[in-house]
């Protein structure tokens, strides 16, 4: 009888410590969906500094620079933090999977130009200055005189890079792009998930 009981106690406690292992293991199993939802596929490119980049200052021993910015991290955690508000089905996880597959496409071929484009404007740009600077050591120029010139310099590359006409055409085509995508992800959801949709497009102006 006693060897009847102690069998008993230690099936018990078994089974105790496999649910106790179950609980933790699904405590840190993470949701798939979330994992799908928080991949690379989703990330949204950052327009805004494509569109606007920030240009360094030059001196006399520093090229004008392009200064890199992390405002990506944001634009693709906002839409990602929708999308898993959204509890979307699988079918849509697909579909949406897809779009941004797409936009994707869309967007590498339009950046790769304005990229392109930066360069070509920057790289003119230096070429000035490194003119302006010999000038400034072989004394045609006086220090205030090569800081005045580099600031107007500055300016005017700033200009060039936000108006140029090239550009423009690219920008329009990115934000083209980005408008494709949005539609696209709005036809797939369902009524009640618009609604959360519409009041996030609300809280992004």
């Amino acid at each position: 009888m006693k060897h009847i009981k102690l069998s008993f106690g230690m099936l018990a406690v078994s089974a105790l410590l496999t649910f106790s292992a179950c609980q933790k293991e699904d405590a840190v199993m993470p949701d798939t969906a979330t994992m799908e939802l928080a991949a690379s596929e989703f990330q949204l490119e950052d327009l805004e500094s494509l569109e606007n980049p920030v240009i360094t200052a030059a001196t006399e021993t520093q090229d004008f620079r392009i200064r890199e910015t992390d405002r990506k991290t944001d634009a693709a955690h906002s839409l990602g933090s929708i999308l898993k508000h959204l509890n979307l089905d699988e079918a849509q996880r697909t579909a949406i999977k897809g779009f941004m597959e797409q936009q994707t496409a869309c967007v590498a071929e339009h950046k790769a130009k304005i990229q392109e484009r930066h360069r070509e404007l920057m790289q003119r740009a230096n070429a000035t200055r490194e003119e302006l600077v010999k000038a400034y050591k072989a004394g045609r120029i006086t220090k205030a005189e090569l800081e005045e010139r580099l600031a107007s310099l500055h300016e005017r590359l700033k200009t060039q890079l936000h108006s140029d006409e090239a550009k423009q055409v690219r920008v329009r085509m990115l934000h083209k792009c980005r408008a494709e995508l949005l539609a696209n992800i709005r036809s797939v959801l369902t009524r009640e998930q618009l609604q959360k949709w519409h009041r996030w497009a609300e809280s992004q102006k």
